[in-house]
């Protein structure tokens, strides 16, 4: 029996021992994935499920991966190794894990160790992912260690120390399809370096030191990050051996004086050359049937050819191009023309004075034009042109005396912004406006309109009639007078109003009667009283900060209960009494009041308190005294006309007898 019990319990202790040690380990389990995450790890656990098919053992402090106990875990499928301190790879490591597809060794020390052997991490036959950022690795390690992986679709090799890739580079992985290189020293790509990967869709060769592309020859590739580089020309193969498939192109931040040769491109569709020395032409440019001169730059532009298929146009597929950040004083006269497709067109901080889309037709499907923050003299949209266009950016530039119809003719035009220019509203229709104004009304499509900064001095009655605008920014114009009847027709409509910093002392708006507004700034003027609010509306957000307000008192407040949510007050000369209204909202906490810091108020010409502070009894105290002011004041006033009374009685009386003594 004795040897029934010692055997019995040589079978049980080690899986006691091991169900203890699992215990141990507080990784969390789910199914057949388990998360080591950040415990602070120094090697692989050696008791978790054999089954397991994902592992993360990420943010720990492994120094090094061994066969033993990885290798008993031939389940695995994902293996993430991420932001540890690895140095050592066991050769054979993960020979031993047959099923593994998803590996992540980013963020470690692996050049720091001793050299791979021949084959480095050794063939990986069903590799599919493989993440090798962030090890300082070079040009030389990063051949010995990739090895043989035929079906590995995704590297990384961000954030490394790579100089040079030559052909022989990436020769073991030759199913790649996106390859990461960003953020390494690249100076220099051998001939052929990508010869190799047929299938390569998506290359990132951003933060690199490349300074010239030439002769581009990736036909099947499709996205291509060149950005923060210190590019100076890029240029295609001049007989490429196929079609080129690219289709997104970003070449920000980098030093191109030209606008880049893509005239073997035909299916791009996003093209990002912002900040760059580029300076377009500033002569006219010819079509296909005129002359091209021999002008500096113009061999790089896109030009229609007579030649070629409509679809196969330089650009004919764009749907967004980026210009902003460069030198460019004016776009010349074609270039524009056969972007057919183009949605979105960014010309940002250039040095453009005049921008002219007349003919009708011009950039039929632009949704968004950003020309901000350039030096425009001139805008000149004609008939038909633009006939998509819903966003239109022209703040910070030298606008004035516009055509009054500049704006109408964009028949789908929702946004406007013009802060920063001299444009004037003209009045309502058939009324005389002031010299260069430009007319707002009757532009049905228009819902959102800044004029802010732009040195208005008058706001006719009826500038809007007509556009169902919901979002109005006339701020920052000092001494702007907003007559009687200036917002009409945005009653049913507006939902924000700012009137900013104009110095308003008399606000002739009857707000009441906008039933849709929900967010009012009245902010830096010198505003003491507001129309009556008397009822609901559906006002959520008041700014009335840096004004002339004492008192704001229920009577003109009480239809905002319902909607108010948030109230500024901030800057204003309140009196702690008499504001019973405010105080209630402040105790109920319903309106966020000038959640900065507590509101400051006065009693009379004394000294500033905090008007959560204030109690009813101060004021009473204060009523208090004043009616005792007022008791001995009128005691006085009493008192001194009867004393005057009683003197001149007295000294008739004495007038009286000294005549009769006398006599």
């Amino acid at each position: 029996m004795s040897h029934q019990i010692l055997l019995l319990l040589t079978v049980l202790t080690p899986g006691l021992a091991a169900s203890q040690n699992q215990d141990k380990v507080p990784c969390k389990m789910v199914d057949k994935e388990v998360s080591c995450q950040g415990l602070g790890l120094l090697q692989v656990p050696s008791v978790l499920p054999l089954d397991t098919e994902a592992l993360d053992l990420s943010g720990n402090q492994l120094q090094s991966v061994l066969t033993s106990p990885l290798g008993s875990y031939t389940a695995l499928r994902r293996l993430d190794l991420n932001t540890n301190e690895i140095n050592f790879l066991q050769p054979g490591v993960f020979q031993a894990l047959p099923h593994l597809e998803h590996l992540s060794l980013a963020h470690n020390r692996l050049a720091m160790g001793p050299a791979p052997s021949a084959g480095g991490l050794g063939p990986l036959p069903h590799m599919v992912s493989l993440d090798l950022s962030g090890n300082s690795l070079y040009s030389g390690l990063v051949e010995r260690l990739l090895g043989e992986a035929p079906g590995l679709r995704s590297l990384s090799l961000a954030e490394n120390s790579l100089t040079r890739l030559t052909r022989h580079t990436f020769r073991g992985a030759p199913a790649l399809e996106r390859l990461d290189l960003h953020s390494n020293v690249l100076m220099d790509i051998e001939d052929g370096a990508f010869e190799a990967l047929p299938r390569l869709t998506l290359l990132n060769l951003s933060r690199n030191s490349l300074t010239c592309i030439s002769d581009f020859s990736l036909p099947q590739l499709r996205v291509l990050d060149l950005s923060c580089n210190s590019i100076e020309a890029f240029q295609t193969a001049l007989e490429p051996q196929a079609e080129y498939q690219l289709a997104w192109l970003d070449l920000r931040e980098n030093k191109l004086l030209r606008f880049p040769d893509l005239a073997a491109l035909p299916r791009l569709v996003y093209l990002n050359v912002s900040n760059n020395l580029i300076r377009l032409p500033a002569g006219p440019l010819q079509g296909a049937e005129g002359i091209h001169a021999p002008s500096e730059g113009w061999s790089a532009l896109p030009l229609p050819s007579p030649s070629r298929n409509s679809s196969t146009q330089p650009l004919s597929q764009l749907l967004t191009l980026d210009l902003s950040y460069n030198e460019i004083e004016l776009v010349p006269d074609g270039f524009l023309g056969h972007l057919a497709s183009l949605r979105v067109l960014n010309l940002s901080r250039n040095c453009l004075r005049a921008f002219k889309a007349r003919h009708a037709g011009s950039l039929p499907c632009l949704v968004l034009l950003d020309l901000s923050h350039n030096a425009l003299e001139a805008l000149e949209l004609g008939p038909g042109a633009l006939g998509s266009l819903r966003t239109l950016f022209l703040q910070g530039n030298a606008l004035r005396d516009l055509p009054p119809h500049t704006f109408s003719s964009l028949a789908s035009l929702q946004r406007l912004n013009l802060q920063g220019n001299q444009v004037s509203p003209c009045e309502a229709p058939g009324e005389p406006g002031p010299s260069g104004c430009v007319a707002f009304s009757g532009i049905s499509s228009l819902r959102v309109l800044s004029l802010v900064d732009n040195k208005l001095e008058m706001l006719g009655a009826g500038a809007f009639l007509h556009t169902p605008l919901t979002e109005l920014d006339l701020s920052a114009n000092p001494g702007l007078d907003v007559a009687t009847g200036a917002l009409a027709g945005l009653e049913s409509s507006l939902e924000v109003l700012a009137l900013q910093g104009n110095g308003l002392a008399v606000l002739q708006v009857d707000l009441p009667c906008f039933s849709c507004l929900k967010r009012l700034n009245l902010a830096e003027n010198r505003l003491s009283h507001l129309p009556a609010w008397t009822q609901a509306v559906s006002l959520e957000v008041l700014d009335l900060r840096n004004n002339s307000f004492s008192l704001l008192p229920g009577s003109a407040m009480g239809g905002l209960e319902p909607s108010l949510r948030r109230l500024y007050l901030q800057g204003n000369p309140l009196s702690c009494c008499g504001n019973g209204w405010l105080a209630a909202q402040l105790h109920r906490g319903r309106v966020d009041v000038d959640a900065t810091q507590d509101l400051i108020c006065r009693f009379g010409s004394q000294e500033e308190v905090a008007l959560s502070h204030v109690r009813p009894e101060d004021c009473e105290k204060g009523g208090l005294k004043n009616v005792n002011l007022i008791i001995i004041l009128a005691f006085t006033l009493v008192f001194a006309i009867l004393l005057t009374t009683l003197a001149t009685c007295c000294c008739i009386r004495r007038q009286k007898f000294n005549q009769q003594y006398k006599a």
